[in-house]
């Protein structure tokens, strides 16, 4: 900083250090500059601020501050000190010339002066002792968290020909006062993320590289909050920091970068059939995150984390939680293979399947656990519903060669149990206490577990600790291999309705993830045909079990079995996904009433009476379709609302009407629906709708090409063949899908010669 920048500085200092003399500043007294005056009710305080290094500088403001304070002491009953602040520590000969002109003036750097304001290095210190977030070590919450491995994002600038910040760029633009809402899903490392972040921004304060120092804050300690003065203050009794006035004025001076963790944690509203009052709740919830946009000084930086499913729609996220403020939304990628290869160094393991997902906290846990090992190549090629199924297997079979007196059949019993009872959670993860996992052994073996059985019981194979809820609780470390765990209920009821425990059945918020359907169906595929269904569906419909009404619907639809004739209805659910295609089961005779469905996928031309009946619905996306006058009215009654048609036709149209050649801006296309939108996978047809038929010939072809590049991977469900992005591949394809000319991929010159 230059002499005038640094004046400046100081004085924001002390207004914040003096409120009461906010109004005070540099005056000009008997013709004498001085850099600030204030005055409190019984001290006035006289500063001087300087770059220079020189002894004569401060021998010249000095004497100014002497006489200045001999003036105001004694004045109106006041006491008066003078401040001589420097940029850097006052050098030996500077403090012995203002010792010998007055010792009422302390000389002092301007480091320490502010430290007065807020004293970081004791913050820093409170609050390495608290958790951050959700960034534990996934099998021993107290154990060290390993070194973190950089993130890779993705950006809203993506589509426009932009690209994400590497995280170095991140802490660089952090740092410079610019603002950033970080998403992801479960387990991709947002605490992880920000918990670095907070790290490298302290680290950079402490070297003097940057004026302000960062204060993170787990937002779920805050449900009901408003006021960031009101969460400051809790968040600074939380530490045991015991001026939380200081953090506050260093806040409102613009000294503190904000990190807000778990925007999501909040609050959790229920799903209610007013989708407009729910959006309303959930505004209402994140006022805080959204105050701490708008009252942070414009200097200062605020970073916000949580995910994204949280809120309805990307349109909702921005104006909920920070209105107009200037926000780069970036979301976090799953691992590439360079990053699952940096974290797997050393552990011994081979590359991981690809139908497992690139999750920091699910490849931590398992590396953690070494459950795979060598065993890993077994599953080459296999679905993901085989996958699932297969780890449970595995894992449930080492913990049994690890405890005597139990074998892999029951360890992987009491799994699926505790998934089925953490079903009754908004994010059927948990928590579990103790208690309950010890009624899960007893439900399973009809009695208490030994000593040595209660061993096991406390680290069950795919149970981590979680910040949280309190020690003690244990939960689900991953939201596929728990869905996994809990598909064993819903195939067990569907051939035998009557061995169910139905209270159980009652407490569950929400229909099965789409891995646990396809496990279900998986399960029951040998035994289950029309007339079982119909029973089930029956059995559930008499007892008042939408959810499990809704499970067994969805298996159905995966095992390509009709529900017709058995008038399933289905009310008040909250369902991940519904997949629809030409040549699927006649799903006629189910009717969605009130339900929230996440992601409803229509791939093809399918026949009108051929599907189900969805009244006063709300959908968060719809696959295949270009809006709401492209669906059937007959079967979407009532009031039902859309937030997103992915598949919208001027969005991919303005790619087919660019300049590019014909058989790049087919395979941007393809890129596009199978991995900037929303969804698990897509059929062959999903690709070509929309198209120009000459377009239409050309996508088996860039599919081939996709598949030689490694780029795609195919399975099969429901008899039709699904296509696969490589998750791990995301960079890459963004950079050409974003600049395909300008990315120097190979992809071009081989999309460019298709005809």
């Amino acid at each position: 900083m230059d002499q005038f920048e640094f004046e400046e500085e100081v004085r924001t200092v002390a207004r914040a250090l003096w409120p009461t003399a906010r109004d005070d500043g540099a005056m000009n007294i008997d013709g004498v500059e001085h850099d600030g005056v204030y005055f409190t009710h019984d001290v006035v305080h006289c500063v001087e601020a300087t770059v220079s290094r020189r002894k004569d500088k401060a021998e010249h403001d000095g004497k100014k501050l002497s006489r200045e304070v001999t003036k105001r002491t004694g004045s109106n009953g006041r006491v008066a000190r003078g401040w001589f602040v420097t940029l850097e520590d006052p050098t030996p000969e500077q403090t012995k010339a203002l010792r010998a002109i007055d010792r009422r003036i302390v000389p002092i750097s301007f480091n320490r002066f502010k430290a007065r304001l807020f004293d970081a290095r004791l913050y820093h210190q409170r609050r390495q002792c608290i958790s951050f977030g959700s960034a534990i070590n996934p099998t021993d919450r107290k154990a060290i968290l390993e070194p973190y491995i950089p993130a890779e994002f993705h950006s809203d600038s993506d589509e426009s020909g932009g690209s994400p910040p590497s995280f170095e760029d991140l802490i660089t633009r952090i740092s410079t006062g610019e603002r950033f809402c970080i998403v992801g899903d479960y387990g991709m490392g947002k605490s992880m993320t920000l918990r670095e972040i907070y790290l490298r921004l302290s680290h950079l304060y402490r070297t003097d590289e940057t004026l302000r120092h960062p204060v993170h804050l787990n937002l779920r300690d805050h449900w009901g909050q408003r006021s960031p003065r009101v969460a400051l203050t809790q968040h600074a009794e939380d530490l045991g920091y015991d001026r939380p006035d200081q953090i506050i004025s260093a806040w409102r001076a613009g000294y503190v970068d904000i990190l807000l963790d778990g925007f999501d944690e909040i609050a959790a509203p229920g799903w209610s059939s007013d989708v407009v009052e729910l959006r309303h709740s959930r505004r209402r919830a994140v006022e805080l995150v959204r105050n701490f946009f708008d009252q942070t000084d414009s200097r200062a930086s605020v970073v916000v984390a949580g995910r994204r499913s949280y809120f309805d729609s990307l349109s909702e996220l921005k104006s909920s939680l920070f209105d107009a403020e200037s926000c780069t939304l970036l979301e976090v990628a799953e691992f590439n293979e360079q990053q699952v290869a940096e974290y797997l160094a050393g552990k011994k393991w081979y590359t991981l399947p690809d139908w497992l997902p690139k999750r920091p906290l699910l490849i931590g846990y398992l590396a953690a656990q070494n459950l795979l090992d060598e065993e890993v190549q077994e599953t080459e090629g296999m679905n993901p519903a085989g996958g699932w199924d297969w780890l449970l297997e595995q894992i449930s079979r080492r913990e049994a060669r690890i405890e005597t007196g139990i074998d892999g059949e029951t360890v992987r019993k009491i799994i699926e149990r505790l998934a089925s009872v953490a079903r009754r959670g908004a994010s059927s993860l948990g928590p579990l206490t103790y208690s309950e996992i010890t009624e899960g052994f007893h439900f399973v073996r009809g009695r208490e577990p030994s000593d040595d059985q209660r061993t096991i019981l406390h680290r069950l194979p795919g149970l981590g600790s979680d910040p949280n809820f309190e020690e003690g609780t244990r939960k689900f470390i991953d939201v596929d291999l728990a869905s996994a765990a809990q598909a064993r209920d819903v195939s067990s009821f569907i051939l035998n309705p009557f061995g169910l425990d139905l209270q159980t059945a009652h407490s569950w918020s929400g229909s099965l993830e789409q891995s646990g359907v396809e496990v279900a169906a998986l399960q029951c595929i040998a035994t289950a045909n029309q007339g079982i269904i119909a029973n089930a569906l029956l059995f559930a419909k008499r007892n008042d079990l939408d959810v499990l009404s809704a499970d067994v619907a969805r298996v159905a639809l995966a095992s390509t079995i009709d529900v017709v004739d058995s008038s399933c209805e289905v009310s008040g659910v909250v369902i991940p996904r519904i997949d629809l295609y030409e040549g699927c089961a006649d799903f006629s005779g189910v009717q969605f009433s009130h339900c929230l469905i996440e992601v409803l996928a229509l791939d093809g031309e399918i026949e009108d009476h051929h599907l189900p009946v969805f009244d006063s619905c709300h959908f968060e996306s719809v696959i295949g379709r270009f809006g709401e006058n492209d669906l059937s009215s007959a079967s979407f009654l009532g009031d039902c609302t859309f937030a997103d048609f992915p598949d919208m036709a001027e969005r991919n149209a303005d790619v087919l009407r660019s300049s590019l050649p014909r058989g790049v801006r087919v395979m941007v296309t393809v890129l596009r629906k199978l991995y900037l939108q929303r969804g698990s996978g897509r059929a062959e047809g999903a690709f070509v709708r929309g198209m120009p038929q000459e377009d239409r010939l050309l996508v088996p072809k860039c599919l081939d090409i996709l598949r030689r590049e490694r780029l795609v991977s195919t399975i099969k469900l429901g008899g039709r063949i699904i296509w696969l992005p490589t998750r791990s591949e995301q960079k890459r394809v963004r950079e050409f899908v974003t600049a395909p000319r300008g990315s120097g991929d190979e992809l071009f010159a081989a999309a460019a010669k298709l005809s």
